[in-house]
């Protein structure tokens, strides 16, 4: 069984055409969770219309973070393998079954969607996902082409064993994947489709870009203290 867990919070440009796409490459057994983390768009409306048999809806009342949204999806899901991606159109869910067929031919804990668009955009942008990046791989001791990726797949236990060190309001991805390459798991990149975001950023703009590249370093630092600690 495939679980894919798709965080939603005010995406009404993108949510639908995401999702059904998702579920037209999909095959065999798996499963769909959507969580709506506390939308004040059209995002609610949108997703209670949509009829897909292979989709369930979850809804936070308030809006509590994409970690939160993401661990809510885990502890629903009941594949063995967990699957994750954005709703804004970002990535390209037709890359999905070639990264499933991948992780599980080669025997891997996790596969990751590198970013070819990344390359791209604003220098200050790239500078600051360098860094990142870089940091994490100094405190986890591997090379990691792509720290947060939204796209990716892994075996539902690795994601597990994290759970007590995922953060709530920010990101999940960043944890996981210092704390995996830390201790040793088998982590296999890939490079997938990424384009422009429909509708706004809740990352970059402004004071608050700043702000949350602050808050990826101290994170990455902070796993590492605490795995340090255990």
């Amino acid at each position: 069984m495939f679980s894919l867990i798709i965080p939603v919070f005010n995406e009404e440009g993108a949510v639908d055409d995401i999702i059904r796409r998702s579920d037209n490459v999909l095959h065999g057994d798996y499963e769909i969770i959507v969580i709506d983390d506390g939308s004040t768009d059209a995002t609610p409306g949108i997703l209670k219309r949509m009829d897909i048999p292979s989709m369930r809806v979850i809804r936070h009342y308030k809006n509590e973070g994409n970690g939160s949204a993401i661990m809510t999806g885990l502890r629903e899901a009941t594949g063995e393998w967990i699957g994750t991606i954005d709703a804004d159109d970002t990535y390209r869910p037709e890359d999905l079954p070639r990264l499933l067929l991948k992780v599980q031919a080669e025997n891997a804990d996790m596969i990751v969607g590198v970013r070819e668009g990344l390359r791209h955009g604003r220098f200050t942008h790239r500078l600051a996902r360098e860094m990142v990046r870089k940091l994490a791989e100094v405190v986890s001791g591997s090379k990691i082409p792509d720290i947060n990726s939204g796209l990716r797949i892994a075996r539902r236990e690795l994601v597990m064993h994290y759970i007590d060190l995922y953060p709530k309001r920010f990101s999940l991805h960043v944890v996981l994947m210092t704390c995996a390459c830390r201790n040793g798991a088998t982590i296999l990149y890939e490079p997938v489709g990424y384009g422009p975001r429909i509708g706004v950023s809740k990352l970059s703009p402004g004071l608050r870009g700043v702000w949350n590249f602050l808050k990826f370093l101290s994170l990455i630092l902070w796993t590492f203290v605490r795995r340090i600690r255990k």
